[in-house]
């Protein structure tokens, strides 16, 4: 495996398999996110800033791969914002922002996910501090992820992961705003 690490966000291409990992083993990005390349087809790719093991072969462009810009609504609301402390415990709401004490509390089943899942969340609450409204707070973490190197496979696949079936609209929209 080799060392892939980061300064910024950074854009790849590869017609070949490869799947990146992050330092704790766990999959980052994988040519199996997409069918692409199982098409014979090219895959153009952004990875953020980070530390990441490469299997395979991937080639390194001059710049990032623009993806579809995302529009936001205009704010419902503007909660000054601020550092949160990140701690994991019991969550039945699997993430909650608590803007006066700076917490957001990841449920403990987050712990091992993947820094892409939990980036989603993460940015999903910070999304709260301008949107009463879940599905805006789910755009404002889709305009984030793609801003700082994620992916729409990444994204999409956040939605199937982390939102319940009777969900379905919220991931529906989401799914809609990546194509």
């Amino acid at each position: 495996m080799k060392k892939l690490f980061l300064e910024k966000k950074t854009g790849f291409s590869t017609k070949n398999p490869f799947v990146i990992y992050e330092s704790n083993g766990n999959v980052f990005y994988s040519s199996d996110f997409v069918d692409k390349i199982k098409k014979g087809k090219r895959l153009v790719f952004n990875l953020p800033a980070g530390k990441f093991y490469l299997e395979g072969f991937i080639d390194r462009l001059d710049k990032p791969k623009v993806f579809k810009n995302i529009s936001l609504p205009p704010p419902e609301r503007n909660i000054p914002r601020k550092r949160y402390k990140i701690i994991f415990g019991n969550n039945p709401n699997k993430c909650t922002i608590y803007y006066k004490a700076g917490l957001i509390v990841f449920d403990n089943a987050f712990k091992d996910a993947p820094l892409y899942i939990k980036y989603d969340i993460y940015f999903h609450e910070l999304g709260h501090h301008f949107y009463k409204t879940e599905k805006y707070a789910d755009l404002y973490a889709v305009k984030k992820m793609l801003d700082y190197g994620f992916n729409p496979s990444q994204i999409g696949r956040v939605s199937i992961v982390s939102l319940q079936s009777s969900q379905l609209e919220r991931k529906k929209f989401i799914i809609n705003k990546l194509k």
